[in-house]
């Protein structure tokens, strides 16, 4: 029975080869650590080539041995590997908007913040930030938590994304727009965006966007100015023309960082 752990081992690499073929290796891991992937890949062909070949190797089958076909059952339950939109709240920032909490001293900071407000313009004329795939993950942060993230107060943005509204990270009248994030693989991923004003716009939860406005001041729960966005333009997009996951710049496997490097995300 030798034989089953070599065709286990072709099967593994099967589906090592299928994801690769298909351009879903970014569903699973960063790009970073697809090159481990690969090969272990090579090290699979090999075993299976001596396990079905080698008539030396002795192996006795059990019964147990048969949760090594689980990882086939996943991938024919995962589909093309993208996480649903609706766990994002089960993925989401650690992080929240200071309105939340309702108290005289953030009531008295919040009139301080409305009046730093900017007012949205009817049209917007030029993109200010323009968030690129390459770029998403440190942008998202940095505007949420970035301590300098007020230096871009009254900049224009757009961004595309999917919805999450979640009442315990943000108040009433605030939503996010973001994509998961992964550093190094769909295990590890965490919803990363912006936080979003509602006004009087009818937007719905888990949907994909594109949103164009102004960022305004808004207070993060760590007592930093963060910014959030006032919208002047919304439009629903289709998902699937959008990457769901985006990684930190490092990830990349030229190692480029020129699209974050247009901006000034000094700490």
């Amino acid at each position: 029975m030798k034989r089953f752990l070599g065709l286990v081992s072709v099967l593994y690499s099967g589906i090592i080869i299928f994801v690769w073929v298909n351009n879903s290796l970014k569903n699973y891991l960063a790009p970073n650590m697809q090159i481990y992937l690969k090969i272990a890949l090579f090290v699979l062909i090999v075993m299976s080539l001596v396990l079905l070949f080698n008539n030396k190797i002795e192996y006795k089958f059990k019964v147990s041995d048969l949760v090594l076909l689980l990882p086939l059952l996943l991938l024919i339950l995962s589909g093309d590997g993208r996480l649903s939109v609706n766990l994002a709240s089960n993925r989401k920032m650690n992080y929240s908007v200071q309105t939340k909490h309702d108290n005289t001293d953030n009531k008295s900071e919040q009139k301080k913040e409305e009046k730093k407000e900017i007012e949205p313009k009817k049209e917007i004329t030029n993109i200010d930030i323009d968030v690129k795939d390459s770029s998403y993950s440190e942008l998202g942060t940095y505007l949420t938590i970035g301590p300098k993230a007020s230096n871009y107060i009254g900049k224009t943005i757009r961004v595309k994304g999917f919805t999450l509204f979640d009442d315990n990270i943000m108040p009433s009248g605030y939503f996010a727009i973001g994509k998961y994030n992964i550093t190094c693989c769909a295990a590890d991923s965490e919803f990363v965006g912006f936080y979003v004003k509602k006004e009087n716009y009818e937007v719905k939860n888990n949907t994909w966007y594109q949103i164009e406005g102004y960022l305004e001041s808004v207070k993060g729960l760590d007592g930093n100015e963060a910014v959030a966005i006032s919208i002047v333009n919304l439009k629903e997009i289709d998902s699937t023309s959008e990457e769901q996951y985006v990684y930190p710049c490092y990830s990349y496997d030229n190692g480029s960082c020129e699209e974050v490097s247009k901006y000034d995300l000094s700490y």
